[in-house]
């Protein structure tokens, strides 16, 4: 019984995912975005319906959003001054220690079991989108 909850609340979130594409629309026309891998991802991903499936889904959507996010990082490092470069380096990268760890813990109830991967991806995937948004603010003001 614990393992149909599990992939419920797996599947619950990965519908919950698809529903807020509103969140791509933030980057229309700031990040060039693939309209075709996109609408195959999700297709694939509507269509997932074991753990295995779903769990791959969410990371695709991860390492989506992570692309994303460097793109849009490279984006505003060229506009930005050597000391501010610098500065962005080191709070970059103590961002990603603060994600890591605020998504493993956030998940860490799930260790251990088939959805904890896609609950840790899915973590990832929404604060990488936030972090990205952050960014882009910035870099639209320069």
């Amino acid at each position: 019984m614990k393992g149909i909850s599990i992939f419920n609340a797996v599947a619950g979130l990965v519908i919950v995912g698809f529903t807020s594409s509103p969140v791509f629309a933030e980057y229309k026309g700031a990040i060039e975005v693939a309209p075709n891998l996109i609408a195959q991802q999700q297709s694939t991903c509507e269509n997932a319906t074991t753990t295995i499936e779903i769990n791959r889904c969410l990371r695709l959507n991860y390492e989506a959003s992570d692309k994303r996010l460097n793109k849009v990082y490279k984006q505003l490092m060229s506009k930005l001054s050597p000391q501010e470069r610098s500065t962005l380096i080191i709070i970059q990268r103590q961002w990603i220690k603060s994600r890591d760890r605020d998504c493993n813990l956030e998940v860490s109830i799930n260790r251990g079991g088939t959805g904890y991967s896609g609950f840790l991806n899915q973590c990832l995937e929404r604060k990488t989108t936030q972090r990205t948004a952050e960014l882009q603010n910035l870099l639209e003001k320069r």
